[in-house]
């Protein structure tokens, strides 16, 4: 019925055997480790975030995909200056509810996404001197940006599905 019994039943020799094994077992050495030593990370781990953050900081400063990199980061060359009048802006889509409208425009290359009711872009290249929101009229977005109003519509001649 019971294992135990039928262990101890079995007789001396049984006994003797597991006494043995305990012994054999108390005389080893014990290894003794510590959480602490276990818990330890691979040395490698360090090295690929390491390689990791190079690799995102190299690709981050020869950026100049428009409206991928960061504020400040596109590059610019230093003897273009483009003015308010050459700003080549276009709706890229217009998309959402009536009451939560979301705007894509791109402004000479960067892609700007604005929110209706909101007149500082939400998403994109955003810089302080930049178009802001005033209005959006069916398929066209009036834009301010110091003095200078301007309107740009959406193309829809060139819409795709």
């Amino acid at each position: 019925m019971n294992r135990i019994r039928h262990t101890i039943a079995r007789g001396p020799r049984m006994v003797v055997r597991v006494a043995v094994a305990l012994c054999a077992c108390a005389g080893a050495p014990v290894q003794a480790s510590s959480p602490v030593e276990e818990a330890q990370a691979w040395p490698e781990v360090e090295t690929v975030r390491t390689l990791l953050r190079a690799d995102a900081a190299a690709a981050l400063a020869d950026c100049n995909v428009p409206g991928i990199c960061r504020p400040g980061t596109e590059r610019v060359d230093p003897g273009e200056h483009v003015s308010a009048q050459q700003d080549d802006i276009r709706v890229a889509a217009i998309f959402g509810s009536t009451r939560r409208l979301t705007i894509d425009v791109l402004v000479n290359g960067a892609l700007l996404r604005y929110r209706a009711g909101y007149g500082a872009p939400v998403a994109g290249a955003v810089s302080t001197g930049g178009y802001r929101l005033l209005a959006v009229e069916g398929a066209c977005v009036h834009l301010r940006r110091d003095e200078l109003n301007r309107t740009a519509c959406l193309d829809v001649g060139r819409a795709y599905p």
